[in-house]
């Protein structure tokens, strides 16, 4: 076992910078997953294969802490879709779940296996991890908020809707996030 969190950056992100290096400043060490550089250039197969075997490598028990943003998120939801449901604490920020549209915005986007995830939660065939959070902003294009209240709805997790934020939830609401969330 260990003390190290497990991190999942959002796309560009480094894990010493951001949430990285806020993580870090509470004493932490991290673990995890840049969605940045060489990582990014690899098959969405291979990033996958890649974060599976790092939690199966020394993140698959019950004292395990994993972070994930954005698209680290929904990387991380496809490798745990296919595991044993997950023994540790994962805390999800700003998640993609899928492919979406924005028509105000005229916005979209389109993640491979787009549909999955939602399908899976709606068959309750998503291993529900024991211990999991999402916190989204209520006006967040890329994670849209019902999307996620369906998802954590359907996989039995707890889930805060940010009202007045998008995908960006502000420094000082993750930082009070993250201060309770190293204390569970």
């Amino acid at each position: 076992m260990t003390d190290t969190i497990y991190y999942l950056t959002g796309r560009g992100g480094q894990l010493n910078t951001g949430l990285g290096e806020g993580l870090l400043d509470r004493g932490v060490s991290l673990a995890g997953r840049e969605m940045s550089g060489d990582f990014m250039k690899l098959a969405f197969q291979a990033q996958l294969d890649l974060i599976s075997r790092d939690l199966q490598d020394g993140f698959c028990h019950e004292e395990a802490k994993v972070i994930a943003v954005s698209y680290g998120a929904y990387l991380l939801l496809h490798v745990l879709a296919d595991l044993a449901p997950f023994p540790g604490h994962i805390l999800l920020l700003s998640p993609v779940l899928g492919g979406f549209t924005d028509a105000k915005t005229m916005r979209d986007f389109s993640p491979p296996r787009s549909k999955r995830l939602m399908e899976l939660s709606r068959n309750s065939d998503f291993p529900n991890p024991v211990k999991m959070e999402v916190h989204v902003g209520d006006h967040d294009w890329q994670s849209p908020s019902q999307m996620v209240i369906d998802f954590c709805n359907a996989v039995e997790c707890e889930h805060t809707i940010v009202k007045g934020k998008g995908h960006e939830l502000g420094k000082g609401y993750v930082g009070s996030v993250i201060d309770k969330w190293l204390l569970s």
